[in-house]
């Protein structure tokens, strides 16, 4: 059986009903304890300027089962290197993990990446060194240490970037 094929909406083109299904989508503690609630997540782009924010759902049949943060620019965390854009939070609701999702997920990131922001030469993200699952996963997608770990508020914290297809000006 062929899974359902995912697609990337912004925050802001949500339904009511799929922003608050977004917000319900079931973070395990010791997910939230690396990364955050679902309600953080959302919060970072919220009153953000969308050329500089991104909150992207991760829709099934319209139906959310994650949700993505990016940033870029003045919104760029400290830890990122000049000029990348940020992979703030990666969620995917613990009934749905398992099943491909986060790597397909990454992949929509960088072809939407392509789209809305062509310039940005690099994918960047940190993870907690105890976050097994999550840096597997980054590993398989192609993400590299870019820089030494360096201790966080609960451990280790790996820095991993991607280089990203820069479109071509016309």
């Amino acid at each position: 059986m062929t899974p359902t094929r995912l697609q990337l909406q912004r925050w802001q083109a949500l339904t009511s009903e799929q922003q608050q299904s977004v917000l319900a989508l079931h973070i395990p503690p010791e997910q939230i304890e690396f990364a955050g609630t679902m309600a953080q997540a959302v919060a970072v782009g919220e009153g953000a300027s969308p050329d500089e924010v991104a909150g992207l759902a991760v829709l099934q049949a319209d139906v959310p089962v994650g949700f993505v943060v990016l940033c870029r620019g003045s919104r760029l965390p400290e830890w990122a290197p000049t000029g990348a854009v940020a992979l703030r939070a990666m969620r995917i609701d613990s009934r749905e993990q398992g099943k491909g999702h986060g790597k397909h997920a990454l992949a929509l990131v960088e072809t939407w990446l392509g789209e809305h922001w062509p310039v940005c030469p690099l994918l960047a993200l940190c993870v907690d060194d105890q976050n097994l699952a999550a840096r597997r996963a980054y590993e398989v997608a192609g993400f590299t240490e870019y820089t030494e770990p360096k201790a966080g508020r609960i451990g280790l914290v790996r820095y991993l970037a991607k280089p990203l297809k820069v479109a071509a000006r016309s």
